[in-house]
């Protein structure tokens, strides 16, 4: 008969065999969050990705992160790396994903509230970018203007030609006729925006350092209301100060996202076979003083439906 220490033993191992999560993920993981800032929206995306997480019974320690507490900025991440020695890295806004595909090879970063999807060319980074596919765009816009054919697009060359090909193709596929206009530096901006007033109908707006920026911002816009064609914006902000309407985000839903790519992850898929995605929901904001100074009439359906309406 076995003695009781033996079968103490046996008992034990079995236990251990066995025990763990129902993902099989067994024991806590530790989870690094780093953030542009402790604000909205980010906080929004923290919140969806710990939701997501405790769904699939993830077990997670969380250590969070703004960007202004590393005024070191790299080094102080990865002396916090090295610390915590984190499974997964959360990386939300654009300067924290890039601090942490520089602290960083070897770690899992997932990543979001990023407009450059070259940052996901990093080894080990995948996450949902900001960018909605072109088709998504295209779509929506028939939606605001199933009449209208004439679309007109600023671009920097030595940063968007391949996009522009892109959407050349998206835009015949769609039936409507684009006008491509180059913007190589900001002193090009003014002639760029004269063509507006020469048959376009649309002004359609895609993440352009040159062209569409926080710095040319201003002049995009006052040119978009004074020759009223409704500029199709980048965000809630460019719909705030005068866009007609631009696709936006539920960041609860883009944490969710994320959270299951961690999960995947923590299950030791590799980042090579997560591969990154684009906002699986599609929300927008609508401008209506806008729509009325041009004489817009916006689907009631769409204006029932929008996220937010700037009055």
């Amino acid at each position: 008969m076995p003695h009781p220490l033996l079968k103490f033993r046996l008992l034990l191992s079995v236990l251990l065999l066995f025990s763990g999560s129902p993902d099989g993920l067994g024991a806590e993981k530790r989870v690094l969050i780093v953030a542009n800032a402790a604000a909205e929206p980010y906080s929004q995306v923290i919140a969806g990705f710990k939701e997501q997480l405790a769904e699939r019974h993830v077990e997670a320690a969380f250590t969070e992160l703004a960007v202004p507490q590393l005024s070191a900025g790299s080094s102080a991440l990865a002396a916090e790396i090295t610390a915590n020695k984190p499974d997964l890295i959360l990386a939300v806004g654009g300067e924290a994903s890039e601090l942490a595909a520089h602290s960083s090879t070897t770690v899992p970063i997932v990543a979001t509230l990023i407009l450059k999807n070259t940052l996901f060319e990093t080894a080990n980074m995948t996450g949902v970018s900001l960018t909605y596919p072109l088709a998504t765009q295209i779509q929506w816009l028939k939606k605001f203007f199933p009449e209208q054919k004439r679309i007109a697009i600023l671009f920097n060359p030595a940063e968007n030609t391949k996009t522009i090909q892109d959407l050349n193709k998206e835009t015949e596929r769609a039936g409507l006729e684009l006008t491509a206009i180059p913007v190589e530096t900001p002193k090009q901006l003014p002639y760029a925006l004269e063509q507006l007033a020469k048959e376009v109908e649309i002004l359609l707006s895609i993440p352009d350092e040159v062209a569409m920026s926080p710095k040319t911002a201003k002049e995009v816009l006052l040119a978009s209301f004074r020759n009223r064609v409704p500029l199709i914006g980048l965000s809630d902000n460019w719909v705030k100060s005068g866009a007609l309407y631009a696709l936006s985000w539920d960041y609860a839903d883009l944490g969710r996202q994320c959270g299951l790519q961690a999960q995947q992850l923590l299950n030791g898929v590799s980042v090579q076979k997560v591969p990154y995605e684009t906002p699986r929901k599609v929300v927008y904001t609508i401008n209506s003083k806008i729509a009325e100074h041009m004489n817009i009439a916006i689907p009631d359906s769409l204006l029932k439906n929008a996220k937010l309406i700037f009055e």
